[in-house]
């Protein structure tokens, strides 16, 4: 049901509404709309089928399918009063437990190809910046199917190629070129999206260092009250700088804080960086320039294919694997919601240290992910929480250097 300007959208939008509550199962678990008006009031659920099924004129078998999915999905949750019915809070022991028990309920084929729908729906907002994770990733690859038993062996397992702590410090510490070194850090510590780093300026960091005095201008006012700390704009867009650097995703401005080893290296940064005269101060700059004028900024696609480089250095990307499988920057934002959330998880369990925050909600406010209730959790404790974050983002070992 593709849209054009003829079109009356409120009209298709209240029709695909009124047909989906007929098919086999309701928009989202436990919810059933038949009277939406605008996209804006679309859940999860419902914007994905709307976006990608009815807008792109999808079959109503694909469709039927897609609903089917959800409706196991729906199953399952009211048989667990520990799981929420968002993808994003199910956790990937949530995903396999919920495989376990759709493989009892139908065919191999049928759960597989269910699950892949739900893994496809979280990868969509996945790349779009939306979840911290997607719990169903790989998972339907993993149930034996009719299809499966046929194949020969392949690396293709659409699963995340696994890269060990360690190696991941070397590859960031023995990368050449100061700039590749601190985007690395940068993403691995903050979970920044690459278009975030490269819209970064000067004056949204903030170093307690008597060279920063020096090296850097004044901080923005948002940071006069935070050292040591990194802030994300939400008003730059796409338009803000005519670099190509893309806009900055989040929908909220973000304090991070950042840890001796990135200060280190943003001071070292900034000592050997090239001046720019014309009121622009970017953090990372493109050097490929064939005059002599300043340097560009870094643009995002320029930045995605230095962190691709790295990863196929360190065979950590294949291609036949999709974006989401390899080490790229996405890998990076992935890998921050992971360590972040265990490093709190664990601080949350021990009985040594009094820490009453939800680690979820600390990891989504770093993120900057959308969500009143989250910001503000977060927010109301971001200075409590400084310290305590500092001390658990990722290390890549820089003693000795």
């Amino acid at each position: 049901m593709p849209m054009n300007s003829e079109v009356d959208i409120e009209s298709e939008m209240q029709g695909a509404a009124e047909e989906a509550v007929d098919l086999d199962g309701p928009f989202v678990p436990g919810i059933q709309r038949t009277n939406i008006e605008d996209v804006s009031e679309f859940g999860d659920f419902e914007y994905y089928a709307w976006e990608r099924y009815y807008n792109q004129g999808k079959s109503s078998s694909t469709i039927n399918i897609f609903f089917s999915s959800v409706s196991s999905l729906e199953n399952f949750l009211q048989e667990s009063d520990k799981i929420n019915c968002d993808p994003e809070d199910i956790g990937k022991k949530g995903a396999k437990r919920f495989k376990r028990w759709l493989i009892g309920e139908v065919e191999n084929d049928t759960a597989s190809t269910y699950i892949s729908k739900l893994d496809n729906m979280a990868q969509f907002y996945l790349s779009e910046g939306y979840y911290p994770g997607n719990p169903f990733n790989g998972l339907s690859d993993t149930i034996e199917t009719s299809s499966t038993r046929s194949k020969s062996s392949s690396f293709q397992t659409n699963e995340r190629i696994v890269v060990d702590d360690s190696r991941l410090r070397e590859a960031i510490r023995s990368t050449h070129g100061a700039q590749t070194i601190v985007l690395l850090a940068l993403l691995v510590k903050t979970g920044v999206r690459v278009s975030e780093a490269c819209n970064l300026d000067w004056e949204d960091v903030n170093i307690d260092h008597p060279l920063a005095d020096d090296l850097l201008p004044e901080p923005r006012f948002e940071l006069s009250d935070d050292p040591d700390t990194i802030y994300i704009d939400c008003d730059k867009t796409e338009e803000t700088y005519d670099a190509n650097s893309g806009g900055n995703k989040r929908k909220v401005d973000t304090r991070i804080p950042i840890d001796d080893e990135l200060k280190r290296l943003l001071l070292w940064h900034a000592l050997v960086r090239e001046r720019r005269f014309d009121g622009e101060n970017p953090v990372f700059m493109s050097h490929n320039n064939s005059d002599n004028k300043s340097s560009d900024r870094l643009c995002a696609k320029t930045a995605w294919r230095r962190v691709v480089a790295v990863a196929k250095e360190y065979g950590w990307y294949e291609s036949g694997r999709s974006e989401l499988e390899n080490v790229t920057p996405h890998w990076f934002r992935a890998k921050f919601t992971s360590y972040m959330s265990t490093q709190l998880e664990a601080l949350k369990d021990s009985s040594e240290v009094d820490f009453d925050a939800e680690p979820i909600d600390v990891v989504k406010g770093l993120r900057g992910d959308v969500g009143d209730d989250v910001v503000e959790r977060y927010r109301l404790r971001e200075r409590d929480l400084q310290d305590v974050i500092r001390a658990r983002q990722f290390k890549i070992g820089l003693e000795g250097l």
